[in-house]
């Protein structure tokens, strides 16, 4: 069996509900650092840390970039490069640099190929971002290819399954700068409030507004939750050493799961000096890689690892991160944000075959990329948890007249 074709798909779909959660967070116009937070308040580099060094940019659609390999055999395997701004630029590393290290190959030389993908351009410095967001897409249509070929879902030639449903939390409820009585405040309390009642055991909140903000919006979430729902927070980055510690021990006093990211992901260091003072475990999602990865655990800077397959190399690489978080002693579950059903999909196979799991992230939106791309559901949250599919490769079918309405 042979690769003979890959296609790269810029997608990008309309939301058809709120706001992503991570942009009205973190955006521009978010609660966090946008034009709707109070007057008065200080500018982007007025004070430390500036929160203009953590302000991604968003779309307003739902974007990614979809892969398609097919062989001479007639089988097809899918693939996501992760692209939730900008598809065309996956889209473009795959076409035009990495078809041409695939293509002829078999697709069993999955690891093979990745090194081969990977070598392309590592003496240019290309050790993440784009490229690895790019190589994530061919290679999780790789093993897509793999799994079709012998009749087996990814999970069993990982290695076989710790477990059939995915325990998942809800992703997530953005905090807000806005008190109580507020339209915003409501919100927050009510989106909380509605996962609860669609089943989730636990749920994320995007904080990083200021330590004492953020201690009320928890706060106020918890009280709406009750006791037994988990909740988790993300900072995004936006906290020095002393304010991520002076957050992490009143996040532990509210039973909160773990604090994602509260510093920037380049201070090693700084990593280490929170996830030592606090009790809550330290998690982390900006992961672009093993040797990335590798400089957190040496330091004892993460807790909780939390790699995303369409981003960090793909199945190949998030295997060998998972083999490398467990030999530290350290958790690790999939990053799981904006996405389509492959990106859940090859997220559910990595988590079943990770003897270190904690709770996985499943993102909450109207998904027009979802399960409406697929010819028969499989992404149900049941009592809290997502069955791990069963078919063979991903165990997904996609549709191609649907997924057509997308692509750029």
């Amino acid at each position: 069996m042979r690769i003979v074709s890959v296609h790269a798909y810029a997608v990008k779909a309309a939301n058809p509900g709120p706001t992503y959660w991570g942009s009205a967070t973190w955006g521009k116009a978010g609660a966090n650092v946008g034009a709707a937070a109070p007057a008065g308040r200080p500018g982007l580099w007025d004070r430390f840390p500036a929160p203009g060094r953590m302000q991604p940019v968003y779309s307003p659609t739902i974007d990614t970039t979809l892969v398609k390999l097919v062989t001479d055999t007639g089988l097809v395997g899918w693939g996501e490069a992760k692209a939730p701004v900008a598809p065309e630029v996956a889209q473009r590393i795959i076409e035009g640099l990495l078809a041409d290290l695939v293509v002829g190959a078999d697709p069993f030389d999955v690891e093979v190929l990745w090194e081969r993908m990977y070598a392309s351009m590592r003496l240019r410095g290309h050790s993440s971002g784009f490229l690895l967001e790019a190589i994530s897409g061919v290679d999780i249509a790789l093993w897509d290819l793999i799994g079709k070929a012998t009749g087996q879902p990814i999970h069993k030639l990982l290695g076989g399954a710790y477990r059939e449903r995915i325990k998942v939390y809800a992703s997530g409820v953005p905090a807000t700068r806005h008190g109580p009585g507020t339209p915003q405040w409501e919100h927050m309390l009510a989106t909380a409030r509605g996962l609860v009642e669609r089943g989730f055991l636990g749920l994320k909140m995007g904080i990083g507004m200021g330590v004492e903000t953020d201690v009320r919006c928890v706060e106020a979430v918890r009280e709406a939750v009750g006791p037994d729902v988990a909740i988790f927070t993300d900072a995004a980055g936006n906290y020095d050493v002393s304010q991520s510690i002076l957050l992490g021990r009143e996040l532990e006093r509210l039973g909160v799961g773990f604090l994602e990211a509260p510093l920037p992901h380049e201070f090693f260091d700084g990593y280490a000096a929170v996830a030592q003072a606090l009790a809550i475990p330290v998690a982390n999602d900006v992961l672009a890689n093993r040797f990335q990865l590798l400089e957190y655990l040496k330091r004892g800077g993460l807790d909780v690892a939390q790699p995303d397959v369409c981003r960090a190399g793909g199945i190949t690489e998030l295997k060998r991160m998972v083999v490398l978080t467990d030999a530290f002693g350290v958790a690790c579950t999939p990053h799981v944000s904006i996405g389509s059903a492959v990106h859940f999909a090859a997220s559910l196979h990595v988590a079943a075959a990770t003897p270190n799991l904690v709770p996985m992230e499943y993102w909450v939106g109207q998904n027009p990329l979802g399960d409406a791309i697929l010819k028969r559901p499989v992404l149900q949250v049941v009592d809290g948890h997502v069955a791990v599919p069963a078919g063979p490769g991903l165990g997904i079918d996609i549709d191609e007249e649907k997924l057509a309405r997308y692509i750029v």
